[in-house]
């Protein structure tokens, strides 16, 4: 979504700073939940009285709310309706508080979103629809939906300079690899329709790479995609069967098999572009040519695993021998202590809180 106005003026004039105004623009429109450390890495600035300014100056206009996770640790909740409404997102849902896991998730993704800085992302559903729809001309049908909503996750969406597309997934520490396969399932056939994207799996352990990479290379790896492109979505293998199928009934010199019959059901909708009637014309006798053609346009599917090398002041509760009610993962982060205004006001000058 592209605003018809520069939300950064509009917070400025709440009482803002222009660096403070852009911050928290970009803690609303990708996270809702921000740290200490990420305002001053945002600023380029380490530990000082900025940060204090800061939080003192959003706590007293009562846009953001404090959560204790213990060991003198903070999370800070974006929470003020006119905030998410200036940055152009009045209905977000970061305004409600979260469980831990996807707190956790959040800030993982704010962090992201700082190493990208300067880079094209894409992270609303209004823009990533947008781009697949105007770009690539797709449907939105092919598009991941959780309970009829397209690109549920929120996962930040890289546009690269050499024009590649870069999705991620964000590991916060779950228990199981559960999440990550339905994320493919999900994607399957967006993936499917691309000429080739990248998949970045970023958390903050290297523990769960090896199973992330076998559960991708099953579905989506390069084997899976060899001579699959736009003008060949089930592959080169597919395509030369049903040309092959169609010169059968268009001769008219041999029966046609029930397989025969399927794929032209198949192809007559998928094989409707000029290029295909092309192929059509010319029949079967390059289909060597026309394999080596497509496989060298194939598909390459890529998985990155990226550690994030920073610390999050939530309970890892991946490494949990036993519950810990207070901060596991199980307890949703609304019964955590929210910071009573006096208590925050001290805590807001402490050089310490979500460092480490």
């Amino acid at each position: 979504m592209t605003l018809a106005y520069d939300p950064i003026p509009v917070l400025q004039v709440v009482g803002y700073t222009e660096r403070e105004a852009a911050f928290l623009y970009l803690a609303a429109l990708h996270s809702g939940y921000f740290l200490r450390r990420q305002y001053l890495r945002f600023i380029e600035r380490g530990r000082g009285a900025l940060a204090a300014q800061f939080l003192r100056r959003a706590s007293a206009l009562g846009h953001i709310q404090s959560i204790a996770c213990g060991q003198a640790r903070f999370v800070y909740h974006l929470t003020s309706t006119e905030v998410y409404a200036a940055a152009g997102h009045g209905a977000s849902h970061h305004r409600r508080l979260k469980s831990d896991a996807t707190i956790k998730s959040r800030l993982m993704v704010l962090d992201f979103v700082l190493d990208h800085l300067g880079e094209t992302l894409l992270n609303t559903r209004e823009s990533k629809v947008e781009y697949f729809t105007g770009v690539h001309g797709l449907n939105e049908s092919l598009f991941p939906q959780t309970r009829g909503v397209v690109f549920a996750e929120e996962f930040p969406l890289l546009l690269n300079k050499d024009g590649g597309i870069s999705f991620s997934y964000i590991d916060e520490g779950a228990l199981s690899a559960s999440g990550f396969e339905h994320f493919l399932d999900r994607y399957a056939p967006l993936f499917q329709t691309l000429p080739g994207f990248e998949l970045l799996y970023l958390a903050d352990s290297r523990s769960d790479f090896d199973r992330a990479s076998r559960l991708f290379a099953a579905q989506c790896g390069d084997e899976q995609a060899r001579g699959t492109t736009p003008l060949t979505p089930r592959g080169v293998d597919h395509l030369l069967d049903y040309l092959r199928a169609r010169e059968v009934a268009d001769s008219r010199k041999s029966a046609l098999t029930l397989r025969d019959l399927a794929l032209l059901r198949e192809g007559d909708s998928l094989y409707t572009r000029p290029e295909h009637q092309a192929l059509l014309a010319s029949g079967t006798a390059n289909a060597h040519r026309v394999r080596q053609q497509f496989e060298q346009m194939g598909q390459r599917r890529k998985f990155t695993a990226v550690v994030l090398p920073y610390s999050y002041p939530l309970h890892h509760f991946k490494f949990e021998s036993q519950s810990k009610p207070e901060l596991g993962s199980r307890v949703r982060s609304i019964r955590k202590p929210v910071r009573r205004a006096e208590v925050m006001q001290e805590q807001l000058f402490s050089e310490g809180g979500d460092e480490g």
